[in-house]
């Protein structure tokens, strides 16, 4: 079923508001975006710790070439849920550039 989603545009100005409505977004899918980009979080660390945890020179360039892989995927799932919910994505955008305004500081 369709709904709209726009429990956080409540809290964003008429402008934001404006942008999120106008997507029908199926809360569903927007969920399973969520949890399938903490899967591949979860999979680059554990690829990380293989990584680390051998010498073998085959295992390391295979774990490797599989992390980088997980990382892309990460940023496929970003890219969707920015596109699904564009609330969420301006609460990314505005905590990049509370980080490097914090980075810049010091």
């Amino acid at each position: 079923m369709l709904t709209f989603y726009n429990n956080t545009c409540n809290r964003q100005s008429n402008s934001s508001k404006n942008i999120a409505e106008t997507k029908n977004v199926d809360f569903e899918t927007l969920q399973n975006v969520r949890r399938d980009l903490v899967g591949e979080i979860q999979a680059v660390i554990e690829y990380d710790e293989h990584l680390h945890n051998t010498n073998d020179r085959m295992s390391k360039e295979t774990w490797q070439n599989i992390k980088s892989e997980e990382l892309t995927h990460v940023g496929e799932l970003l890219a969707l849920l920015n596109h699904l919910d564009p609330t969420q994505k301006q609460y990314v955008e505005k905590g990049i550039l509370e980080f490097n305004e914090r980075l810049n500081k010091k």
